[in-house]
């Protein structure tokens, strides 16, 4: 791989150490430990004398190593996990063919790079990114990685740097030492991050998705190397399982789920419709004294909450979840205020329609109980 010498050193001075809310941070002047999103990068982790590193960061000019326990000031070997340094190589080489492909593609630049535990995204410089624009700049990514075309470390300054064809040019302000990552006639770039030798190490890219952000920018989410693979087999793995449960062909999946989900609609359709016969039926004979208690489905008593004549009661409804209470003479606030209080749970809602979500059902009894120690005195009816 290609790591700038100071994150190939085997050990590490640390100078202080430091317990902020029961964790442990040891710093140092430099660090073989590379900081966490440097450049858009993820970090190293690994050990130092034997204490696991749980994230590293720039602070100032020092390095801060999150580390699980205390150590001692003073200079210690350092273990880093270099299966993560591939993973972190393979994404990054990834995004630097990715970037380039759309500039190829369509003339689209990145602004922007940030790479995540489960994937990478990037910033492109367009509001709108088509379907076929990124087709073709993910094909043509992946023929340079099929390629294998060498990667080269280069390290100049900033006039040495004009020598080359800078997919985004240096700032002039940027001073010292330059290190240019080139991928064959492909693409250049200044990065300090880590890269492979060779295209075909990353072994795959692919877009997983996109969205629209900042106004005018689009990002896109992407995995490369074994990220991609382990994409693929999740979701074959799920396609398949759907596949065997909607006894369907992986290429008729989409029409299946389709039909199904129309299928769904129209079925919901109906039964609100019949929910809401049943709802007006019921309202009819229901008692406009007192506590009316019933049980049933929820679309049911969300009408009858709405249809139903509570000039002088009040409904409490049931659906086996949640209590539907609705009444047009008393606060009903009040009543699930006081349920929660005595029962737990929680609820809320207007002073004619709440809903009140309970540890437990409550029996009629107790319900009994609350809506006269509520509205007995008659003190919590409106108006």
């Amino acid at each position: 791989m290609l790591i700038q010498k100071k994150y190939l050193e085997s050990t590490v001075e640390i100078t202080k150490v430091e317990e902020k809310d029961g964790k442990f941070y040891a710093y140092a002047k430099t660090s073989p430990f590379y900081p966490d999103g440097k450049g858009g990068q993820l970090g190293d982790r690994g050990k130092i004398a034997g204490v696991d590193v749980l994230y590293v960061y720039e602070k100032g000019d020092e390095i801060a190593h999150q580390v699980t326990s205390s150590i001692a000031p003073g200079i210690y070997e350092v273990a880093i996990e270099q299966k993560r340094r591939k993973d972190i190589a393979q994404q990054h080489t990834g995004q630097h063919i990715l970037s380039a492909a759309f500039l190829e593609i369509a003339d689209i630049e990145t602004v922007s790079f940030h790479m995540g535990e489960e994937y990478s995204t990037i910033d492109l410089d367009v509001p709108f990114l088509e379907s076929e624009v990124i087709s073709e700049s993910e094909e043509l990514a992946n023929r340079v990685i099929q390629s294998c075309y060498a990667i080269e470390e280069i390290i100049t300054d900033i006039e040495g740097s004009k020598n080359y064809n800078l997919r985004k040019p240096l700032s002039y302000k940027v001073t010292g030492e330059v290190r240019l990552i080139e991928i064959d006639n492909f693409d250049v770039s200044a990065c300090g991050g880590f890269h492979l030798n060779n295209t075909g190490e990353v072994g795959l890219i692919k877009v997983i998705d996109t969205e629209k952000v900042k106004g005018n920018l689009t990002r896109i989410y992407a995995v490369a190397g074994e990220r991609a693979l382990k994409y693929f087999q999740k979701y074959n793995s799920v396609l398949k399982k759907l596949s065997k449960m909607l006894t369907s062909s992986v290429d008729e999946l989409e029409l299946r789920v389709e039909k199904l989900l129309n299928q769904s609609r129209d079925q919901a359709l109906l039964l609100s419709k019949i929910s809401q016969e049943y709802a007006t039926v019921l309202s009819q004979n229901l008692s406009n004294k007192g506590l009316v208690y019933l049980e049933g489905y929820s679309e049911v008593g969300n009408f009858l909450a709405k249809i139903g004549n509570f000039e002088e009661s009040i409904l409490v409804f049931y659906d086996n979840s949640k209590y539907i209470i609705a009444s047009k003479k008393y606060d009903v606030r009040n009543f699930v205020s006081k349920l929660i209080e005595k029962f737990g749970g929680k609820g809320g809602g207007k002073s004619e329609f709440a809903n009140y979500q309970p540890a437990k059902k409550l029996k009629f009894e107790e319900l009994e109980e609350v809506y006269h120690e509520v509205y007995n005195s008659g003190k919590d009816q409106k108006g």
